[in-house]
């Protein structure tokens, strides 16, 4: 998390070199984000997640406010940092799939798109068969349908 101390995210780092894993500093709740996300890159992240958060998103909504849309800053973020980013956090499918796009090829798919959103279990219909329309769309197999259509 981008908002942990320095040292934190310095010793997460070396923690993750020391064991062979990449480690990924998530931008969440951080009130510059794109500063955010080129301090967790400058403090040795190897990946940046670009994130609205649910709790954030939904009681905006709740309270009739507008909820941020991650891809906004995503071009930024992405432009800030030279490691990869993902973006995460209230995106349609069709957002997901076009976060490569933006610069950031590293595709979530979360709630409320396989998970849902309210009982984070897992979306009903056939989740599988959409995660693998999504990944022929994001891997550029062609423009295939997603969601009820994927499933006929």
């Amino acid at each position: 998390m981008g908002q942990a101390h320095e040292e934190t995210i310095e010793l997460v780092v070396k923690a993750g070199t020391d064991f062979g894993i990449s480690v990924m500093g998530d931008n969440l709740g951080m009130s510059d984000m794109v500063a955010g996300a080129r301090k967790l890159a400058a403090l040795g992240c190897h990946q940046i997640i670009h994130h609205i958060g649910y709790d954030f998103r939904n009681l905006r909504r709740e309270r009739g406010l507008e909820a941020p849309d991650p891809l906004v800053q995503l071009r930024d973020v992405v432009a800030a940092v030279d490691v990869p980013v993902q973006a995460v956090g209230g995106l349609t499918l069709e957002q997901a799939i076009q976060t490569p796009s933006y610069g950031a090829p590293l595709v979530v798919i979360g709630a409320p798109l396989a998970i849902d959103a309210d009982s984070f279990q897992a979306a009903a219909g056939d989740t599988e068969g959409v995660l693998r329309k999504i990944c022929e769309r994001v891997h550029g197999f062609g423009d295939v349908p997603i969601g009820k259509e994927a499933q006929e």
